[in-house]
């Protein structure tokens, strides 16, 4: 189960991302995704340990609400920076495949 320190650390994470995604630095971006991704699946994986875990008092989820909208915010914003880059290299991998389809058509000639 999600918890405050673990959205904590998630925005510190998403935080970092946003920067990767604002510099190019596409490396660095999978590899802040990957650890993301790793602390949610732990997250999702532990079980809720008594009442006041599975039910937060109202300050808890206040503050777990205002920490998911923030992450939230910042998936948004690496997904700006992202798509363009995303699209422009699906499109230099077609172009790629469809000039190798296109050789190899006319070597076969």
């Amino acid at each position: 189960m999600l918890n405050v320190s673990d959205c904590r650390e998630l925005l510190e994470l998403y935080q970092q991302m946003a920067a990767a995604a604002e510099r190019n630095d596409w490396e660095n971006l999978a590899a802040l995704e990957a650890r993301a991704n790793a602390l949610r699946s732990a997250a999702s994986g532990r079980p809720a340990s008594g009442h006041q875990a599975s039910t937060p008092d109202a300050a808890e989820a206040a503050e777990l609400r205002t920490l998911i909208e923030q992450i939230l915010a910042l998936d948004a914003a690496v997904r700006l920076h992202a798509e363009p880059a995303l699209a422009s290299t699906r499109k230099l991998l077609a172009s790629s495949v469809r000039g190798r389809n296109v050789r190899d058509a006319y070597q076969s000639v």
